[in-house]
């Protein structure tokens, strides 16, 4: 199984490993109208195949080690024709099963709580009650893989918003009451039925925040700490965050979440990050370097794959064809890492 030693990772055969992942891959992303016909033509319409012949061969040929986060997002806003939040469940990503048969390494996620920032629709659910621990169990009997040595580890939330969601929704009493109960409940639930590999804990947003009173919380549970930071150019203040968290903690860090994007053919009209794919190029270098260079970050999982209609970015446009100009520096400097 993969292992955290001296605060690095190493995998099954006992080799140092980085983590350098796609996260979002998931195959719904070809199956819209602009391009269903090409997930009919090149993979059968088979999860498999594309897991086999699409998604796996790409990642070992970027440089990328990892099938990181694939639960997509489907629900917060932006969805609707309205543009109001759409109340929805999220996507439980594809199962351990299908992951584990595509041959890579790769994690999963176990959603404990819908207190995401980007939810429109959050519950604060008592992580004291039965309900909650009966929840986690049900969560964790139905997901965990004890014996599979492909298995990185489990993340639970997606850019949890634990200091006050825009809502105005939250935990009820003190903040450290909720978070201890919640951490403690969740990966007991999680060691009950695996514990044999890593818990990555909630995938904290430079953004969003993590109080410290929830990191002190988490800490006591939870072997890594998760981090997704979206920063542009602006590295140095995500990484003067992400160091604070890391220093409070003593965990090592994974990037579970980091990306960029510019107008394209789909999105003529997102801005707000980079100009064209040779500038999301040099995005991508200037944030692996920076992450690459830290003994304490174990590596980085970048967003996403596939380019769809929401998301907007991807290492592929939205006919499954690479970004050459993207793809050929990500490939370069994967290697060098």
């Amino acid at each position: 199984m993969f292992r955290l030693t001296d605060g690095r990772l190493t995998s099954p055969d006992g080799r140092p490993f980085r983590s350098i992942g796609i996260s979002h891959a998931d195959d719904t992303n070809l199956r819209y109208p602009h391009n269903r016909e090409i997930w009919r033509s090149r993979y059968g319409g088979s999860r498999r195949r594309w897991l086999r012949e699409g998604l796996v061969p790409d990642l070992r040929a970027w440089g990328f080690t990892t099938i990181g986060w694939t639960p997509e997002y489907i629900s917060g806003t932006g969805l609707g024709t309205s543009g109001a939040p759409v109340d929805l469940p999220h996507s439980a990503g594809i199962p351990g099963e299908a992951l584990a048969d595509a041959g890579m390494p790769y994690t999963l996620a176990l959603r404990v709580a819908e207190i995401e920032s980007w939810n429109g629709y959050p519950a604060y659910r008592d992580p004291r009650s039965r309900d909650f621990a009966e929840y986690c169990d049900h969560l964790a009997r139905t997901t965990c893989r004890p014996d599979d040595p492909l298995l990185l580890g489990y993340f639970l939330v997606d850019g949890p918003a634990w200091s006050g969601h825009s809502t105005g929704a939250g935990w009820d009493g003190p903040l450290e009451d909720s978070a201890r109960a919640y951490y403690r409940v969740a990966t007991e639930a999680i060691r009950r039925h695996d514990p044999n590999h890593l818990i990555l804990g909630d995938r904290y947003g430079t953004r969003a925040g993590a109080p410290d009173p929830v990191l002190d919380a988490m800490t006591e549970h939870v072997d890594v700490l998760s981090v997704q930071t979206f920063p542009g150019r602006a590295v140095d203040s995500a990484m003067t965050t992400i160091s604070r968290w890391h220093d409070r903690t003593g965990l090592p860090v994974l990037v579970a979440d980091t990306g960029n994007w510019c107008p394209t053919t789909m999105s003529p009209h997102r801005t707000g990050s980079e100009p064209d794919q040779a500038a999301r190029a040099e995005g991508y270098e200037l944030l692996a370097t920076t992450f690459a260079a830290e003994d304490w970050i174990l590596g980085w999982h970048w967003c996403g794959y596939v380019e769809n209609p929401q998301r907007g970015f991807g290492l592929k446009d939205p006919w499954d064809e690479p970004y050459a100009e993207l793809v050929e520096r990500v490939t370069q400097v994967n290697r060098r890492a």
